[in-house]
């Protein structure tokens, strides 16, 4: 009888600190897990940002090219016309 007791007991403890580490261990995952989501996000925001950043540039550029054969255009009629 005492030894079944101890058994019983044993058992016991052993599956409760069984599932705890494991529930831990779980947690420590998850917790990883969490945290490469939120630096990959982190990244995917810096790289959207470098996005924005080079079309801004480009819309820049492509409006200065504009205003630059706007330029060009006006002054070859200027000559064209005082001809």
């Amino acid at each position: 009888m005492k030894n079944d007791s101890i058994k019983i007991i044993l058992s016991t403890f052993t599956a409760l600190t069984g599932v705890g580490g494991s529930y831990w261990k779980m947690e420590d995952r998850v917790s990883k897990l969490e945290e490469q989501v939120a630096q990959q996000e982190k990244v995917r925001m810096i790289e959207y940002e470098i996005t924005q950043m080079k079309r801004d540039e480009e819309l820049q550029e492509l409006e200065h090219r504009m205003k630059m054969d706007s330029i060009r255009f006006a002054y070859k009629k200027y000559l064209i016309d005082n001809k």
